[in-house]
């Protein structure tokens, strides 16, 4: 073969070089498309939204309805929609020497308020902002950082809650602009509240805080709204938002007004259905303006709350889970029934939880001789207190079942007066870092649905380690011996009936 002269040897390098730089651009192209529709293909379009709707929503302190669902409030109104803004707590946590010293780093000392009638200021700005009116938000009242506890422990008005810390240690609401004069600090007055919210303005589509928030103000309110619903046979759609979820959430954590939302990856273990819905520009420009009326909350944290103003907002619907029937306990230990769930939270991370066990799922079957309540975490540790908490819902009213696992024993715990126990002792089974409490079946005669939560507690100083979200559970006829005629309730939500019933 005939030498190729230099020039042509210099020709086909330079081609050759060509090429390599066309297919390596042409396969970067490709990469960041396929990443973007990766992306974008975790979401359903969010359906549109209506005149005829009447939208609740639900925040547990004020600047979280910006934060979550500025751009529906926006867009909701730009449809002739109604909207209400339901405040759960007044964002009071902050002590008074923090207050003081808030006041005076932004030359505020003039100011003769509490730090909850600010925020009840900043609230009415915000939502002014996005053109909502003053007479649409309603103000509950209730202790910041307090929630859980009506949630769980100060459930009857004999029981309140009195926070230690913060500018409000009052066991009645303390603020002349609540919805309840002098509202005690329990969660079945919650609950009562809530409930009259709903029977009255008759709500076609309700936003509360994601199962999956690390905030346990927040967990506490999507159990609140949850619970009221079944109670209030609210068949309405639903939809959450998420705020708090360590340091995944929102990414990155700084103002990009431009970008959309990215999906953190963990949450795919939630088993929901996520929603996108799109922000116009003048939409985006309203939210950002209710959120920087928050002015305190942005001066303590500005990378957070700015990180939510971008071009989208992020929504899930949780579906029910129906009961599965297991062959007995054995069928358990290696593979979790389908009637279990995920979560995930950040422990440590979040400065919420102290260190130790993860708690990674948790759920509840049947046999034909028992109910079986499990958790699974990484390491099951002796001297915790893994706690199960049931409601237990027949159709009319709730009853419930609380329940401490310690050193392989259960104990019933008696926190309320609706509070139900058995003659008959649960027994406890761990295995394969697998906790199961098997109880017998009549105990849950005439359940309809359930919602469960377990967590884990230092037994030393009570405090908590780690905990999964309420999730809601549907009985099957056989097992309850109760008639089940009626219509599927609230925040079930299949992605199939949203459409259906919400086209767009």
């Amino acid at each position: 073969m005939a030498d190729i002269p230099e020039k042509s040897k210099f020709k086909l390098t330079k081609g050759f070089v060509i090429l390599t730089v066309f297919v390596v651009l042409f396969l970067v192209v490709m990469s960041y498309m396929y990443f973007i529709y990766a992306e974008e293909s975790q979401y359903t379009s969010l359906p549109e939204i209506n005149a005829s709707d009447r939208i609740l929503i639900f925040a547990p302190h004020p600047d979280d309805e910006s934060l979550g669902t500025g751009g529906i409030i926006k867009k909701a109104l730009e449809n002739n929609a109604s909207v209400k803004v339901v405040m759960m707590t007044n964002g009071d946590g902050m002590g008074m020497d923090q207050f003081s010293n808030y006041l005076e780093s932004t030359n505020n000392t003039n100011y003769n308020g509490s730090m909850g009638d600010l925020r009840h200021e900043e609230t009415i700005n915000a939502m002014n902002e996005l053109g909502l009116s003053q007479d649409n938000i309603i103000f509950l009242g209730y202790p910041d950082s307090g929630l859980k506890s009506l949630l769980e422990t100060n459930w009857d008005d004999d029981n309140l809650f009195r926070n230690s810390k913060g500018s409000n240690q009052h066991d009645h609401s303390p603020y002349n602009f609540s919805y309840e004069e002098n509202a005690p600090y329990s969660g079945s007055n919650v609950v009562k509240n809530i409930a009259q919210i709903m029977n009255d303005y008759q709500p076609t589509i309700i936003y509360y805080p994601d199962d999956g928030d690390d905030h346990p103000d927040h967990f506490a309110t999507s159990a609140f709204v949850r619970y009221t619903a079944l109670l209030t046979d609210y068949k309405g759609h639903s939809y959450t938002y998420l705020v708090h979820k360590g340091i995944s959430w929102p990414n990155p954590l700084s103002y990009q007004p431009g970008s959309q939302l990215t999906f953190p990856s963990e949450l795919s273990v939630l088993g929901a259905n996520w929603f996108n819905s799109p922000l116009s520009d003048e939409e985006e420009k309203s939210k950002e303006s209710a959120v920087k009326a928050h002015a305190s909350q942005v001066f303590i944290l500005k990378n957070l709350l700015l990180s939510f103003v971008r071009t989208d907002e992020i929504f899930a619907v949780y579906p029910i889970i129906q009961l599965q029937k297991v062959n007995d306990i054995n069928s358990i230990w290696t593979t979790l029934p389908s009637s279990s769930y995920n979560d995930v939270k950040n422990d440590a991370k979040t400065g919420m939880l102290q260190k130790g066990d993860d708690l990674t799922a948790a759920g509840v079957a049947y046999d034909d001789n028992n109910v079986y309540l499990f958790s699974r975490s990484n390491k099951i540790q002796e001297g915790l207190a893994y706690n199960f908490h049931l409601r237990l819902f027949n159709g009319t009213n709730f009853n419930r079942v609380d329940l401490i696992v310690k050193n392989g024993k259960a104990e019933y715990q008696s926190l309320a007066k609706n509070s139900i126990k058995s003659d008959k002792q649960p027994t406890v089974e761990i295995k394969n870092n697998v906790i199961v409490i098997s109880f017998p079946r009549e105990l849950f005669n005439g359940t309809r649905y359930m919602m469960m939560s377990t967590d884990l507690v230092n037994p030393q100083d009570n405090g908590l380690i780690d905990y999964l979200s309420y999730r809601v559970f549907k009985f099957p006829n056989n097992l309850t011996q109760t008639a089940d005629n009626q219509s599927e309730p609230i925040l079930s939500g299949t992605v199939a009936i949203v459409l259906e019933n919400h086209p767009g």
